[in-house]
């Protein structure tokens, strides 16, 4: 047996230590959900290796369970499987901001119960009348000294009303590089999407939730594109560069160096990112409720949540009333890595959440796992249009929403996979990767199109 080694007080400011420090802290904070401050952290600079860029190991929420698709653990599993490493060139920082610490949310908010939440010194900022979703919401701005986290416990205890924290949410977005090459230009081809894609989208309407849109890249002009700015008063609206890339893999030109997959749809895009004091980009629970009560009166057939965050009782109310709609919702699965809590809304009941692969088919090395995953379609090196009229290839549980986006409204609209098979998994061409059936890798697989656009 091995000597028990001494212990050296005055090394307590090692190195080593404070890197140990650091990570519980950050377990601690992650477990309680609480926003971490700066001066808590020990050393400066930290990164853990299964965080992507803008969508950090933050994203997550309570476990719960699963259907079609909602909820559950994101225990890793699917053995057998190979990750794509792709160059990590900049370290990833930590994003600590999960929630609006000074504020709550009501749902559907009645006399009495807003009476119990003006009790606790908590004023009305501000009332959201969601018509086509036929909810309201309310935010509450917190007195001093009571915390957001406090206040729901408070609240929710006594009797009826919805309460939560006003979280934010974080596009799901990580590496980039600066050209196209090789096979990351093709990578629709691991759909089974037509090399030639001028008819498809024709009589589609479809939705994101993004940020802004640079409409005069050369991409995008032309497209049947409907913009909705919904960044809250006095917040910086968000670069556009991650909503260009969205929309140029869905609607870009054929005739440019960004072909979007249905170029034919229309596109409706709602823009409630913002940037944070800290440069972070970010989009409120409030923002998200606006974007999808725009996007239903819009008549859109399926949306795309390139984003994720923590679960919230007020965004999965109103999952609950587009789905009920009829209306497809993909959202990115998350790109904490495989040991990450599962994100959201990509868990919620009926959301198809949606991870990525590389174009040999192995699962990005960021990407959340979890029984909430559903397909597995191209999302590394993925060749997208730059709001300076340029463009680069980006990786991300983000980028493959868009191919899930544009192969179910293309099977809608030519009824070859309906509403219900694309949530059960009843596909009639899916690739199954990893494990023999779904599995938290890939869920059911890649799907395939394998048809003609008409």
């Amino acid at each position: 047996m091995k000597p028990l080694l001494p212990i050296h007080p005055r090394r307590t400011d090692s190195p080593s230590l404070r890197v140990v420090l650091c990570l519980l802290v950050l377990h601690v904070a992650a477990l309680a959900d609480v926003p971490l401050r700066a001066s808590l952290l020990p050393i400066a600079g930290a990164h853990a290796q299964d965080s992507g860029g803008d969508d950090g190991g933050d994203d997550g929420g309570d476990d719960g369970s699963s259907s079609d698709s909602g909820g559950g653990s994101a225990d890793g599993g699917g053995g057998g499987f190979e990750m794509d490493w792709e160059p990590q060139e900049d370290p990833v920082a930590i994003a600590g901001e999960t929630f609006i610490a000074d504020e709550i949310l009501a749902l559907d908010l009645s006399a009495a119960t807003l009476r119990r939440a003006t009790a606790l010194g908590a004023q009305v900022i501000e009332r959201i009348d969601a018509r086509a979703l036929k909810m309201q919401v309310v935010r509450l701005r917190l007195p001093p000294g009571l915390d957001a986290k406090s206040a729901r416990q408070i609240l929710d205890e006594p009797g009826p009303g919805v309460f939560d924290l006003h979280h934010l949410y974080k596009l799901a977005q990580a590496a980039t590089a600066t050209e196209c090459k090789g096979p990351a230009c093709s990578l629709p081809a691991l759909i089974g999407w037509p090399a030639d894609m001028r008819e498809c989208g024709r009589n589609q309407r479809i939705g994101i939730v993004d940020t802004a849109v640079d409409r005069s890249h050369p991409a995008l002009t032309g497209a049947d594109l409907h913009t909705q700015d919904v960044v809250p008063p006095g917040k910086p609206a968000a670069q556009a560069d991650h909503g260009t890339a969205i929309a140029s893999l869905l609607v870009g030109r054929p005739d440019t160096a960004f072909p979007g997959l249905v170029p034919r749809a229309r596109l409706f895009a709602a823009a409630p990112f913002y940037t944070l004091p800290s440069g972070n980009t970010t989009a409120d629970t409030v923002g998200l409720v606006r974007s999808l009560d725009w996007l239903v009166t819009q008549g859109v057939q399926v949306i795309g949540l390139s984003l994720a965050g923590p679960d919230n009782r007020v965004l999965q109310e109103a999952i609950q009333r587009v789905t009920a709609r009829g209306i497809v919702v993909a959202a990115a699965a998350g790109n904490g890595g495989r040991n990450a809590p599962p994100a959201y809304p990509a868990a919620h009941e009926r959301v198809l959440g949606i991870t990525a692969i590389s174009q040999e088919r192995r699962i990005y090395w960021r990407a959340n796992q979890g029984d909430y995953v559903d397909y597995a379609l191209p999302g590394v090196n993925v060749w997208t249009a730059e709001r300076n009229g340029e463009g680069r290839t980006r990786s991300g549980t983000s980028y493959a929403v868009p191919f899930m986006v544009a192969l179910a409204a293309q099977s809608m609209a030519q009824r070859s996979a309906s509403r219900d098979a694309l949530l059960g998994g009843q596909l009639k061409a899916v690739d199954d990767l990893g494990d023999t059936g779904r599995d938290p890798v890939f869920g059911y697989g890649t799907p395939r199109f394998d048809q003609h656009c008409r």
